[in-house]
């Protein structure tokens, strides 16, 4: 099978790796690289685990965290110990490195711009290559060619924007929650500099907004990671909907979507790298067992879609006036709380079981919450 993957992001870059190592011809054609992309950069545990092995003379280019703050905004924060680290990496420099993968794995990179597909298998570059496969991956991020080619771009409702820069020095592990603006700023400190962004969904407020709000809150509570030279990005997050039409959609007869040209992203949090290499992998066992994309939506549906729609359907009860501040001071007080917490940064913890873990865990809530009252009048 001839297979061209049009974008080398962590979705390209693995899909390609796995697909070469099954016995494709994988062709990934990116122009890009290197490059820094406008991206927190975060890795949740359940992403490491996806990534591939790392050679000895090529070591993974992450930074590993065990702890992050979590800040509600409203005067109240919380500092949570990991049971197992986050990796926190330079786009540049990790998707250089899985393109070293995909490339050590068989895969040919064409470092030539895709300028048009179609629903034929035809690919066409900027350096003049016209080319027919058998599958067209669209890996090519939010904005891709691939999917306003063959299926529409993704409805702006369905777009969070991010906004920030890469600030030198060094930092903790922040998320603070702007409620207001139904967002989170964070601080992610990466080798060698710290990525600081805030997010809020499309239309919610203008970009310029966004980013003087980020450096407002960075003036008065992190000064030395308001750097005033560093240039400023924005760029969109794309997500599904809570329906599962917006999952199904995203292959067809010769093309499949992997990544943010599938609109892959938690639409509570953004975080896309993790969705990006599950898609990339349950495309290629699907091409592995079939030889078709036909099955892929629908097994990108029950491995991890259901996890989206869920995330989807609870965004405005996530973000409601007083929920942010009321989880960081109830996990102030509770070890438990704080556990929850801590699995949900690892992705350990999924939002439709996350109802029945709380309830579960309420009895025990209650007695350290009254617990850490008590102590509380007493050292008054």
């Amino acid at each position: 099978m001839k297979v061209a993957i049009v974008g080398a992001g962590p979705a390209g870059a693995l899909a390609a790796a796995l697909l070469a190592r099954d016995g494709a011809q994988a062709v990934v054609f990116d122009a890009s690289h290197p490059r820094e992309k406008p991206c927190g950069g975060g890795l949740t545990a359940k992403a490491l685990r996806l990534l591939p092995p790392a050679p000895a003379d090529d070591p993974l280019p992450v930074r590993r965290l065990d702890r992050c703050r979590f800040d509600s905004g409203a005067g109240d924060s919380v500092e949570v110990r990991l049971t197992q680290p986050v990796g926190i990496a330079s786009r540049r420099a990790l998707d250089a490195w899985l393109l070293r993968r995909a490339v050590a794995a068989g895969a040919l990179h064409v470092a030539e711009r895709v300028i048009a597909v179609d629903a034929k298998g035809r690919v066409r570059t900027s350096g003049g290559r016209d080319q027919t496969f058998d599958l067209v991956v669209g890996a090519d991020g939010a904005g891709s060619l691939v999917r306003r080619t063959l299926l529409s771009p993704t409805p702006p409702s369905r777009l969070m924007m991010a906004a920030g820069w890469f600030a030198r020095g060094d930092a903790e592990m922040v998320v603070r929650f702007t409620p207001d603006l139904r967002g989170y700023l964070w601080l992610f400190p990466r080798p060698g500099h710290v990525g600081v962004g805030i997010c809020a969904p499309l239309g919610r407020v203008p970009t310029r907004r966004l980013i003087d709000r980020l450096e407002g809150e960075l003036m008065r509570a992190f000064p030395a990671l308001a750097d005033d030279e560093a240039p400023r990005y924005a760029h969109t997050i794309p997500s599904p909907s809570a329906d599962a039409r917006s999952l199904l959609e995203i292959a067809g007869d010769g093309w499949a979507l992997v990544g943010d040209a599938a609109a892959l992203a938690d639409p509570i949090t953004g975080e896309g790298i993790y969705y990006g290499l599950r898609s990339a992998e349950v495309l290629a066992e699907t091409l592995r067992e079939d030889g078709s994309p036909r099955r892929y939506p629908e097994r990108a549906l029950e491995a991890f879609g259901r996890e989206l729609l869920r995330a989807a359907a609870l965004h405005g009860r996530f973000y409601a006036p007083g929920f942010a501040r009321r989880m960081v001071r109830f996990a102030g007080r509770s070890a438990v709380i704080r556990g929850v917490l801590a699995d949900l940064v690892l992705g350990e913890q999924g939002y439709a079981g996350l109802k029945h873990r709380l309830l579960r865990a309420s009895p025990r809530f209650a007695l350290e919450y009254a617990a850490s009252t008590v102590a509380a009048r007493r050292s008054r």
